[in-house]
């Protein structure tokens, strides 16, 4: 077994979880993304058509996939990426938390956040209140972060350019 990303076994139990939730079994997806904290992992997927994230826990020593899946549609093509850097594109973001012995919502919980920046930024820093985390931008200006937040909280995040300039996000979804 190589020691690569695409081996980690919180990536085929993801696969399988979006091809079980994708209606045309001939879609074949890709897995082209992992981001792995604690005891938790998010699976970017990608075919032709869009692109899926799958959290995975770790649970009893195996990597096991929960009711939530968060699918970001694109067209055939990612976007031209020609937008302001302060802008993300097809903005996703998701929150995974077991509620409390009562039924509430969970205090803090996993919070996913996924979508496209422009060509020139390298990296996306997401922050709540209580977490950060520094993604880099995929190849087709897709970004995926994983970091914990309290329950509905907005988050902020910072596109950071190849220049170096750091450049605040602005959409309704971010604080």
């Amino acid at each position: 077994m190589s020691d690569s990303w695409e081996d980690h076994p919180a990536v085929a139990s993801a696969l399988a979880v979006v091809r079980n939730r994708t209606d045309d079994v001939e879609v074949s997806w890709e897995p082209y993304l992992l981001v792995v904290r604690d005891t938790i992992a998010a699976v970017g997927v990608r075919n032709s058509e869009s692109r899926s994230v799958a959290l995975v826990n770790h649970i009893d020593g195996r990597w096991r996939t929960p009711p939530l899946v968060t699918t970001v549609m694109l067209p055939l093509q990612a976007p031209a990426r020609t937008f302001r850097p302060s802008f993300i594109q097809r903005l996703s973001v998701k929150q995974a938390g077991s509620p409390s012995a009562d039924g509430r919502p969970p205090e803090v919980a996993w919070t996913v956040l996924a979508g496209f920046l422009a060509a020139d930024v390298r990296s996306g820093v997401t922050q709540s209140s209580i977490d950060e985390y520094e993604a880099d931008v995929a190849d087709d200006g897709f970004i995926l972060a994983v970091l914990r937040a309290r329950w509905r909280e907005k988050l902020a995040m910072i596109a950071i350019m190849n220049d170096g300039r750091h450049i605040p996000c602005i959409h309704p979804s971010l604080r």
